[in-house]
């Protein structure tokens, strides 16, 4: 599990883009012909008004702090308005008006073909699961739209779906972490949300990977977590179970303690490496992940490798 961070200005682009384009669209669903601004992109398609829709929702929604806050609100806001509207008719004017199915649809005739679930995971850039660190979430998208990672609604879409296309609920993950997580409820003070950190030290994620042996050929993985708050978050995303499939990493690592001892990365410097490059590129290039915590997310599995090798010695 890792933060992402939010100052980075690829995250704030894809932000502005998101909010940008989905705005044109809400609008234009809510008022139609009355709304004329220009289009921010020449390929969107003629939107057409949609009728029915309750009218405290297209008042709500025509107020601009209020439909920013919607599409682009920080995690905080959005918890404060996820229960906004909760009568029969209002949540299904929010469905017809947040329609995720639609959004993800790549197909040339939907009104989302310009801008769509792939433009926002290649805008964002998150090669791999904030959740667990162990598969690869990359977009490609050349010569078509081959493969993209799915993307979690933290604050369910099914219960809250006027945040079924807020920017800081789709969180860009692997389909197994977003599908097999914990069906309990989750709050900003008791799990881990990749776009929150908290100012208080007893809801920040702080957890390590160990492990248990019966001999030097049999590891189990276990997670040491230093607070409820990442306990409950790495219980509910059933981290100490997805990660048994590793295990043999670990003998790969105690291999490398037993043959090469603690000098294994000032042997690889000096004997083959020659000193021509720096510590950070000797680690990954010996182990194949980052050793820098804010790059974890450029290669699987970083965090795992980084806490085990501290316990072996070997870092």
């Amino acid at each position: 599990m890792h933060y992402i961070d939010i100052t980075q200005q690829k995250i704030i682009d894809a932000q502005n883009i998101h909010y940008e384009y989905m705005r044109y669209v809400i609008k234009k669903k809510l008022n139609g012909k009355y709304f004329t601004e220009p289009k921010p992109n020449p390929n969107i398609k003629s939107i057409h008004i949609v009728s029915g829709i309750h009218s405290e929702v297209k008042r709500f929604l025509n107020v601009e702090k209020n439909l920013r806050k919607v599409l682009v609100g920080t995690p905080e806001e959005l918890d404060s308005i996820k229960s906004r509207f909760t009568t029969k008719k209002e949540i299904d004017s929010i469905k017809r008006l947040f329609d995720y199915e639609m959004w993800i649809d790549y197909n040339p005739k939907s009104t989302y073909h310009f801008y769509n679930a792939y433009d926002l995971a290649k805008n964002l850039d998150i090669p791999t699961c904030p959740y667990c660190n162990r598969i690869y979430t990359k977009t490609v998208t050349n010569p078509t739209k081959i493969t993209r990672p799915t993307f979690d609604h933290w604050f369910p879409k099914s219960k809250y779906p006027l945040l079924a296309l807020s920017f800081y609920n789709l969180v860009p993950s692997c389909n197994i972490c977003n599908m097999g997580k914990s069906n309990d409820p989750f709050s900003l003070n008791t799990h881990f949300h990749p776009y929150h950190k908290s100012v208080n030290p007893a809801e920040i994620l702080s957890y390590r990977f160990s492990f248990d042996y019966k001999d030097y050929s049999s590891f189990k993985f276990k997670i040491v977590p230093d607070n409820t708050f990442s306990e409950k978050s790495t219980k509910a995303f059933k981290l100490e179970d997805i990660y048994k499939m590793h295990e043999d990493e670990i003998v790969d690592l105690r291999q490398i303690r037993d043959v090469y001892s603690v000098d294994y990365l000032e042997m690889v410097k000096k004997k083959i490496l020659l000193n021509h490059i720096s510590e950070e590129e000797i680690y990954r290039l010996a182990f194949g992940v980052h050793i820098d915590e804010a790059k974890f997310d450029r290669r699987p599995l970083s965090k795992m490798k980084k806490d085990i090798l501290k316990e072996l010695g070997i870092i």
